[in-house]
């Protein structure tokens, strides 16, 4: 109850008194814990921040942890990997993401995203993945023509 107060209370004051970076971080630290819809609420006031400063790229990488937050929280292997490649799609336009554990540091994109595949339920599958992502492409995933020369 008493942290519903408070994620609620952070939210809700002013930017000038809790910035997007602070409720970005948060964001992350209750994403750490499994706490998916408190992350989503910081997430959104973060989002909100950003915006109104028109500060675009840390907003660009928020949406992508956002939406690596709401696929894990789907708790469903094959909804999560049908959002696992639109993730990808967007994180490599970013040179730079915030790790998704603490500290939070900035660091390479591709880190991120090759440490996040390795967490991710084992019997997600997805194809099409490129190499930078860290993760081969299942067996499974190879076309027909390949399996029937090996």
């Amino acid at each position: 109850m008493l942290d519903h107060l408070a994620r609620r209370v952070l939210t809700l004051w002013p930017s000038r008194l809790v910035p997007g970076e602070a409720l970005h971080r948060r964001a992350l630290a209750a994403l750490a814990l499994g706490r998916f819809v408190a992350a989503e609420e910081l997430f959104e006031a973060a989002a909100a921040d950003y915006r109104r400063e028109l500060r675009v790229e840390p907003l660009a990488r928020l949406r992508v942890h956002q939406r690596m937050a709401r696929a894990r929280a789907l708790a469903d292997p094959a909804r999560e990997a049908e959002c696992m490649l639109e993730i990808v799609r967007v994180l490599n336009r970013l040179d730079r993401l915030e790790a998704m554990t603490p500290p939070f540091a900035l660091v390479d994109a591709r880190e991120v995203l090759a440490r996040w595949l390795a967490e991710r339920p084992q019997d997600v599958r997805v194809v099409g993945l490129p190499a930078t992502a860290g993760a081969a492409a299942p067996p499974s995933a190879e076309p027909e023509a390949e399996r029937a020369a090996a």
